[in-house]
């Protein structure tokens, strides 16, 4: 390739459409879900969801999870415990009507090390098992939608659309 189809390689490159990806905590014990309720983050605070977090450059996503478990609920996991049980799709709207796409991937873990533990505290203000058959009626939209996929065993979805 010569220097001027290269530069117009990434020129194209740098114009295309971009994703973010984010990444999520299915974490169960005796069918009982780790849940977070959002606080003082502005975006859908009040609403319980999953430990979760975007991908950093160099990262895998199953490498992302495991950060975000440590830092959000002072947990570690180990690689070979996560399951990869969803890939959601969606549009992620904003309270100020701004949005953009992610793409979404959830992974299912039962056993960790550590003692569960709010580590964000200005950003959740209650971290706890809810049962599988009574989530709490305050859960996330996406994230209840993910769970009927996961539970459903149902690999792909689209939400926000």
């Amino acid at each position: 390739m010569n220097a001027l189809s290269q530069s117009q390689f990434y020129l194209s490159e740098s114009k295309r459409f971009k994703v973010k990806i984010g990444v999520f905590l299915v974490l169960l014990q005796d069918d009982h879900l780790l849940c977070l309720r959002r606080y003082n983050t502005g975006v859908e605070d009040g609403l319980y969801v999953v430990p979760m977090g975007g991908l950093h450059e160099g990262e895998t996503p199953r490498q992302a999870v495991i950060r975000e478990a440590a830092e959000e609920v002072n947990i570690t996991l180990n690689p070979e415990d996560l399951k990869f049980a969803h890939i959601m799709y969606r549009k992620h709207t904003q309270p100020d009507g701004y949005y953009f796409y992610q793409q979404d991937f959830f992974f299912v873990a039962r056993r960790f090390k550590g003692i569960i533990q709010n580590m964000e505290p200005h950003k959740a203000d209650d971290v706890r098992f809810f049962n599988l058959t009574e989530l709490p009626q305050n859960l996330s939209p996406f994230i209840e939608h993910a769970m009927k996929h996961i539970l459903d065993d149902i690999p792909y979805s689209e939400f926000g659309f």
